[in-house]
């Protein structure tokens, strides 16, 4: 749809609707000025028309793959992501897609380029050339590669069609996870007992089922010790040559309350006497002795070396967020509730992850029923 209105002498305002930006919403709009009579101005109307409804391919002769990611990236997606995925995202098309795609013209990127990338990366993607990336990371970059293609065919119009569309990224496996039992919980708690910041760390993952980025986030003022409940309302990463970055959750599930016992109490209340000179309403709970903030790689290592030492070599410290979930469903605790914890998006996930717990379930939950029976009904059996 187009516009002309006269705007003076021989002076002409020609407008082209270009449908609706699928970021905003809004309606978008090109405009031009052109000097000459109505005709004219109608013919260069009908040019411009066709000129946008084809797109300007024109541009996508010129571009590289490497020069549109770069434009895609700081024009169109900078404002809409936050600071940590905006770096992901960076790192990604600098390091792996634009030295390896880079140099194609953006009209002449194809299918098989893009399964040449996935496969070589599988193979050979790490950075320090110590094999390849995982299934998930190449998932990851075709997700951004393809989030690109897509705003090349529009709004962009540089190419008519997205090729990742007819390709299927590398689809990972779930993660296998190794939760700890009662004793071997115990055990790894009481080798702790000289480090009361790890300790009551470790404690806290256990017994509340934050993720590590929630947990060295928290402040005392997240804490509410007389109700027993804090408040996850921001987590933090650690990124290289950005330092420590904290953030608010991605999903509104994530920012939850978060209930815990008295033995929970009771550690936290310990721990803020003995750090005494450094508390303050608003500081973070978890600092070395020396006042340092704990960074989330300081505790990925210490408790490699933990475990390694007690012979729990599998688990990793997410694995606590995995036992607090096992130790509940086991005890027959209802899914739902036990997602509400975690901050998952849905129950759906909950029961996804955790369904290897799900047939000790189904088992109690017979003997449950058999237990409530109050009369057998139908024949009697013959059981001789």
């Amino acid at each position: 749809m187009a516009s002309l209105y006269h705007r003076g002498p021989k002076t002409w305002r020609i407008s082209i609707e270009l449908g609706k930006d699928p970021k905003t919403g809004k309606r978008m709009r090109k405009f031009k000025t052109f000097k000459g009579t109505k005709k004219e101005a109608q013919k260069k109307m009908l040019e411009l028309v066709k000129k946008y409804e084809k797109g300007n391919f024109s541009e996508a002769d010129n571009i590289t793959v490497e020069k549109y990611l770069k434009k895609w990236l700081y024009e169109y997606k900078k404002n809409d992501l936050s600071r940590t995925t905006f770096i992901d995202y960076k790192n990604i098309i600098d390091n792996h897609l634009a030295p390896y795609l880079g140099e194609l013209k953006l009209k002449d990127i194809e299918e098989r380029h893009i399964i040449k990338y996935q496969n070589d990366k599988l193979q050979n993607g790490r950075m320090d050339g110590n094999g390849g990336l995982s299934k998930r990371s190449v998932q990851y970059h075709h997700r951004v590669l393809s989030q690109a293609l897509k705003h090349a065919v529009y709004p962009y119009k540089l190419i008519e069609n997205n090729p990742c569309r007819s390709i299927n990224a590398p689809s990972p496996k779930n993660t296998e996870f190794f939760p700890l039992s009662q004793n071997q919980a115990n055990k790894l708690l009481d080798s702790l007992k000289n480090n009361l910041s790890f300790y009551t760390l470790i404690y806290l993952a256990l017994y509340t089922g934050l993720r590590r980025g929630e947990l060295l986030a928290l402040r005392w003022k997240d804490i509410d010790l007389d109700n027993k409940r804090l408040f996850v309302r921001r987590s933090v990463t650690e990124i290289s040559g950005e330092g420590l970055i904290y953030k608010e959750p991605k999903n509104e599930n994530s920012k939850r309350a978060v209930d815990f016992d008295e033995d929970v109490a009771n550690i936290l209340n310990y721990y803020r006497k003995k750090q005494f000179k450094y508390y303050k309403n608003d500081a973070i709970i978890f600092l070395h002795e020396d006042g340092s903030v704990i960074r989330p790689g300081y505790v990925t290592k210490k408790y490699k070396k933990v475990v390694k030492k007690l012979g729990l070599n599998k688990t990793r410290f997410h694995d606590l967020r995995h036992t607090h979930a096992s130790w509940l469903l086991q005890l027959g605790e209802n899914p739902k509730v036990v997602q509400e914890r975690l901050g998952h998006h849905d129950v759906s996930i909950t029961l996804d992850i955790y369904s290897h717990v799900i047939p000790s379930m189904q088992k109690d939950a017979v003997k449950k029923l058999k237990k409530n029976k109050n009369r057998n009904h139908g024949y009697k059996m013959d059981t001789k």
